[in-house]
């Protein structure tokens, strides 16, 4: 290896080496009609990890300046439909007292909104303004909008009424800030109750190789929280009890409801994760968990009006601060065969090569997707056993059918899909359910 190469560590004693070639992010694929018109959906590894910080004392909001209704931004949005956006989002997520009320007067505000007018193309939606004042009052505590926001000053120190006058004087007194921001930042959701549907789609995808050791390869792993599912106490809460999988002492606890037919902790005897020897993300923009500034990014991204959200990453952190997974920057795409090249050279040769990925495939060109399955047909074509176990919306992956959302769920349900190769030779691809994007619920077939 030449001096100066970084390398990765897949397992313990064991180094893998990064590809040499960093592709350019890839282009959002189609999501789902709501999902894209709320910004409700966020990639999984997109996310730039440049801190952005300023020395300047906080001032007192400046007048306005003067906006021009008809002016699109980067992104080519115009302001009334990002106006729209906003009103969309507070009437869709009404639960959210913080965020409803705040979109409510964006809305209503077109100085405010116009500065998503800086964002990216593809990221001109509400999440990311959301997000770059929740890292605007992370930074910040004494700036008048953080009192509102329980990942500032704690959930039982909440204030009662309308958090948007604040917000709104916040966002005037540091609006070149806040515009630098969403000019270089893109959403980013890590969110470790995934867990809830990830860790039992594992058990079930290994089923069939139950004393064999698994390695683990995440596609858009961002800081690679999902790749330690093993560690965290994963809890699903059905009509016949609760079924717990992972460590049930961890610190870190995901919780969902299993709205299974035939619930999973019935299914307990057969249902247990496997034996995880090495593990390994990729991602265009990989987070270090000792980067202070990365990790607020991605506690940012978090809504604070749900609870259990920011406390659970923050515990996930902690936890995984001394021995986090690695995670290789690269294309998950383009990058993905030197990933598992490398990875397979550390790992012994009766592992499992189980890739997943999680509302990461979505944000992937629709016409490059199949190369993925290209990829883990070669990696199988020496016999050892391949499975690439997705969660993604209905119609996204290759070989998945698109399976039919209930009304009251729609733009809000993950398809957990497998496809497995078995002696060199791709088997009939199945459907293991489906669930809520953040794991709030389950439902196995």
């Amino acid at each position: 290896m030449p001096a100066g190469t970084p390398s990765f560590r897949v397992s313990a004693g064991v180094e893998m080496h990064p590809p040499a070639r960093i592709c350019a992010p890839a282009q959002p694929g189609r999501l789902l009609a709501r999902a894209l018109a709320l910004g409700w959906i966020t990639h999984a590894g997109a996310s730039s990890i440049h801190p952005v910080e300023s020395s300047a004392t906080p001032s007192a909001p400046r007048a306005p300046a003067a906006v021009t209704v008809g002016a699109v931004g980067a992104a080519g949005t115009d302001l009334a439909t990002l106006q729209r956006r906003f009103a969309e989002f507070a009437a869709s997520y009404a639960e959210l007292p913080i965020y409803s009320a705040v979109c409510r007067g964006v809305a209503t505000d077109s100085h405010c909104a116009a500065l998503l007018q800086e964002a990216a193309p593809g990221q001109d939606r509400p999440v990311l303004w959301l997000a770059a004042v929740h890292d605007l009052v992370l930074r910040r505590p004494d700036v008048p909008a953080a009192r509102w926001y329980a990942s500032v000053v704690g959930r039982d120190h909440l204030p009662i009424g309308d958090p948007w006058p604040d917000v709104r004087r916040t966002v005037l007194a540091h609006e070149d800030e806040l515009r630098t921001v969403i000019a270089s930042r893109t959403t980013q959701t890590n969110e470790v109750n995934r867990c809830v549907y990830l860790a039992p789609a594992l058990a079930l995808a290994c089923a069939d190789r139950p004393d064999q050791p698994v390695l683990l390869v995440e596609m858009g792993a961002s800081a690679g929280l999902l790749l330690s599912l093993d560690r965290y106490r994963v809890e699903l809460v059905g009509s016949d009890g609760l079924l717990v999988l992972g460590d049930r002492t961890s610190p870190v606890r995901c919780s969902g409801e299993d709205r299974s037919d035939r619930p999973l902790a019935g299914r307990h005897a057969a249902l247990a994760l496997p034996r995880v020897v090495g593990r390994v993300g990729v991602d265009r923009h990989s987070v270090d968990l000792a980067d202070v500034d990365a990790v607020r990014w991605l506690e940012a991204c978090l809504w604070p009006d749900v609870p259990g959200r920011v406390e659970r990453f923050r515990s996930a952190v902690r936890l995984l601060a001394d021995a986090p997974s690695p995670v290789v920057a690269g294309d998950m795409v383009d990058d993905l065969p030197a990933v598992l090249a490398g990875a397979a050279d550390a790992a012994r040769a009766e592992t499992h090569l189980v890739v997943f990925s999680s509302w990461a495939l979505t944000y992937v060109d629709r016409a490059r997707r199949p190369e993925v399955a290209r990829t883990l047909a070669a990696a199988a074509q020496e016999g050892r056993p391949v499975s690439w176990l997705t969660a993604e919306p209905p119609g996204c992956v290759p070989g998945i059918e698109a399976t039919p959302e209930p009304e009251a769920d729609r733009g809000q349900t993950t398809v957990l899909g497998l496809r497995r190769w078995r002696h060199g030779a791709e088997q009939a691809s199945s459907v293991l359910g489906a669930s809520h994007p953040h794991g709030q619920w389950v439902k196995f077939g």
